[in-house]
């Protein structure tokens, strides 16, 4: 296909400069968001048991919710239920603690504190506060603002960054598109190795891109529309000229109030959506029979779901009428249907774990293919030596910038989200009174990755990228080692992966040998690439003597 040599020029200068300025962003977004696919399956791999209350039975949840009921006033408004929630795996009720004072509510919550409980073996309630561990959350936090903290109003401005980035990213897709078109049957799937390493990234990047073209497509879209969301409703009210969102009105409830029957509910639930799976079921405003709310999660794998990991039905506890399935996807409007395909497009929602599983590739390509644009675009600007009698090449600053910047984020965001995730298993060995794991989390997290963009710049990028690669593979096989260990010498506070959670440790394992294997290729180019290179950690003659007089 032939394209005018003067959009093309536009069209790469266009795609150069939007994939420079946000790549770090995106990269570090897609790395988190590819984790994420599996947020629920890393909470639960890094829940110490002692946070895990024992499930209980469908025909014990009325009597749990009636001594929870007497014991804690504050259930008496709200709590949830979980059935199979992968999310609220902890324990079959929890509720949030009762404290003194009003908190504010445009703020993240860290530390997740939560009241839980059970029944023992002779039906008598067993109740404790936690700070739950939620590292899947974290690392969908990560994934939502790219680690951007703060909020605006009610949105953390991280999301809202990140909406401004998105519409660049869609920039950079469509640039890209018309920068390739005229050599992509030719081009495609030409990944050249060889000297010229370049040539090789370049290959590599576009290969990855076109390939999950329309992957990108809908994520850049979707991200636009999670981000200013309110915006867009708006907008969509006023063009079918009814709210997007209504409140229902209230229900009238016959008096004397029904009690709240837990199995009961359950049963017209289960009438009323069979093809779904109930995980968990949300009530508030109890005290208001007329205003009260019952939210239930639902899953269903092969559906396009609201959620992240579920779809959902909404009710008044308290109602008599049969509950309304509108909200689902076999009854909903158009509206809604568009509103429901962005968020299941985005999440990977459908399709059971196959589609999650295509998506965490689809998510670690992309990472790669933002890394592989900033390392594209230094490779161009490397100054090289053309005469062996000429003192070797200076590199341009902003060349140099962009090396340690792109190595010390890229590389640095993925070491501390794995040592977030080991430090998080000798969290309670360190600290046996630990008051929240999820600050473990998330201050390991900053502390490594602001050290590890400190470090790159101090010592180049040359010297920083085989190291943060044989650092990101120790931390990975500590990983299995710490369940190995805790396995071997129970220690307290240690736990180690039982069943179905022991893959993400041999995961780990794999992932530590291809580290491994990163490393070797970069210390190997550290140290025969051309003196002056960028990559390179060998000095000069000149330069050696002159530091030899100095000292």
């Amino acid at each position: 296909m032939k394209v005018r040599a003067d959009i093309i020029k536009h069209g790469k200068n266009l795609h150069t400069w939007v994939g420079i300025s946000a790549g770090i962003l995106l990269f570090i977004c897609f790395f988190a968001g590819g984790l994420s696919m599996f947020q629920h399956h890393l909470s639960q791999w890094a829940s110490p048991p002692l946070q895990k209350l024992a499930p209980i039975q469908l025909n014990q949840y009325n009597q749990l919710v009636t001594q929870a009921q007497a014991k804690y006033p504050e259930t008496q408004k709200a709590f949830t239920l979980s059935f199979n929630s992968p999310e609220a795996h902890n324990s079959p009720i929890y509720w949030e603690a009762a404290h003194e004072g009003e908190e504010d509510d445009h703020h993240l919550d860290i530390a997740q504190t939560s009241m839980m409980a059970t029944l023992d073996q002779n039906g008598q309630l067993i109740a404790k506060e936690q700070n739950v561990s939620k590292l899947g959350w974290l690392i969908e936090q990560l994934h939502e603002t790219a680690g951007i903290p703060g909020m605006i109003g009610h949105h953390t401005a991280g999301v809202m960054v990140m909406g401004v980035v998105a519409v660049l990213y869609f920039l950079a897709i469509m640039s890209g598109l018309v920068v390739l078109l005229p050599t992509l049957v030719s081009d495609y799937f030409a990944v050249r190795k060889g000297k010229n390493k370049k040539r090789f990234w370049l290959d590599t990047h576009n290969v990855i891109g076109i390939t999950s073209l329309p992957f990108h497509i809908i994520i850049s879209v979707t991200v636009v529309v999670f981000a200013f969301h309110d915006i867009l409703y708006g907008t969509l009210a006023k063009v079918i000229q009814k709210p997007i969102f209504e409140r229902p009105a209230p229900t009238q409830i016959a008096e004397p109030r029904p009690e709240l029957n837990v199995e009961q509910i359950f049963a017209k639930v289960q009438k009323a959506a069979p093809e779904y799976r109930i995980d968990a079921i949300r009530f508030g405003n109890l005290d208001n029979p007329e205003r009260a709310s019952a939210f239930v999660a639902l899953y269903h794998p092969d559906r396009m779901m609201r959620g992240d990991n579920f779809d959902y039905m909404s009710f008044n506890p308290y109602q008599a009428k049969p509950y309304s399935t509108e909200t689902l996807s076999t009854e909903e409007s158009n509206v809604s249907s568009l509103i429901r395909s962005m968020f299941a497009l985005h999440f990977g929602n459908y399709g059971g774990d196959s589609i999650r599983w295509i998506y965490v590739f689809f998510g670690l390509g992309g990472a790669y293919l933002f890394y592989s644009g900033n390392i594209l675009w230094i490779e161009t600007r490397l100054r090289k030596q053309k005469n062996p009698n000429l003192p070797p090449p200076q590199q341009r600053k902003d060349v140099m910038f962009i090396a340690n910047l792109t190595i010390g984020a890229c590389l640095g965001c993925m070491l501390a989200v794995f040592s977030s995730m080991l430090v998080g298993r000798w969290g309670y060995v360190i600290t046996p009174q630990l008051q929240s794991h999820n600050h473990v989390f998330m201050y390991s997290y900053y502390l490594v990755f602001i050290s590890s963009l400190t470090y790159s710049f101090v010592i180049g990028a040359a010297r920083a990228l085989p190291q943060f690669f044989l650092a990101i593979a120790i931390v990975l096989l500590l990983i299995p080692f710490t369940s190995i260990v805790a396995y071997i010498f129970p220690i307290q506070g240690l736990w180690y992966s039982t069943g179905h959670l022991i893959w993400i440790d041999i995961i780990a394992i794999g992932l530590a040998l291809v580290f491994l294997r990163f490393y070797q290729q970069a210390n190997d180019r550290a140290q025969t690439a051309p003196i002056g290179s960028i990559w390179s950690i060998q000095k000069s003659v000149e330069t050696v003597s002159m530091t030899e007089n100095q000292a």
